[in-house]
């Protein structure tokens, strides 16, 4: 188990005296690999508080630049950044919040060219994209890789996440949304996002990877949605579906 210097015992104090994560706990965050896919609205604020929270490698990969658009939402980024790539700003800011980890900026897409790279040496992925295409390719990587994974999707003023161990025992994403066409693949530029509602979605997520990586499980198979207009939040519980055409799909 990694040692922790006094530096990083007087950053975390206040973490470390809580029993869910503890000194074995915060070690488990310094000896973890985080995937960040994604550095806008979902990415900014979660690599924040995984960063602040100590876990000691995080990857980001995007290959998006700065808008002014962004701004009201991905709170990282200033009008002084505009026009400059998202996560080599975002790690910019991470490595300036917290010298004692190590960032690895990607300026690149998750797909089936990129994922094995991407995913080398990483314990969990966080979804941080706006795209169900992307889920979809996310969720068939890291089953092919054995890696869990958090998902996390907003927009308008409602947001959803889930968790999916390494087996899908409780099934995957696949088992959940099928292969869009072109009309379900819209994102925030087109049916609009509400900035918080974003950030509400994210800290669920961070929390997630949090708790995996101290060890104290993943919860999995239930879709967690909100609408954080009117408050109301409800569950959905997540099954195997037996003809998916991922976790169902016979060994070759």
């Amino acid at each position: 188990m990694a040692a922790l210097s006094d530096s990083e015992l007087a950053r975390y104090a206040r973490q470390l005296i809580l029993p869910e994560v503890d000194l074995e706990g915060q070690a488990r965050l310094k000896e973890s690999r985080v995937l960040i896919v994604g550095a806008g609205g979902l990415g900014t604020p979660a690599a924040q508080y995984l960063a602040g929270a100590g876990v000691g490698s995080i990857r980001l990969v995007d290959d998006d630049r700065i808008a002014l658009s962004n701004l009201p939402r991905q709170l990282a980024y200033t009008e002084d950044d505009l026009g400059q790539l998202k996560v080599e700003v975002l790690a910019g800011r991470l490595r300036d919040a917290n010298g004692e980890i190590t960032v690895d900026a990607q300026c690149k897409r998750f797909n089936d060219d990129t994922a094995s790279q991407l995913l080398d040496g990483v314990d969990i992925v966080l979804d941080a994209t706006d795209s169900l295409q992307a889920r979809l390719d996310i969720d068939r990587a890291t089953y092919a890789a054995g890696l869990p994974w958090v998902m996390g999707a907003a927009v308008g003023t409602s947001g959803q996440w889930a968790a999916f161990d390494e087996a899908r025992r409780g099934g995957c994403y696949h088992c959940l949304m099928r292969e869009p066409d072109a009309s379900e693949n819209r994102g925030c530029a087109e049916l609009g996002i509400l900035g918080p509602v974003v950030g509400l979605v994210a800290l669920q997520q961070s929390l997630l990877v949090i708790r995996y990586l101290v060890s104290s499980g993943l919860p999995t198979g239930c879709l967690h949605m909100l609408d954080a207009w009117t408050g109301e939040s409800r569950q959905l519980g997540l099954a195997v579906c037996e003809d998916c055409v991922l976790c169902q799909e016979p060994s070759p």
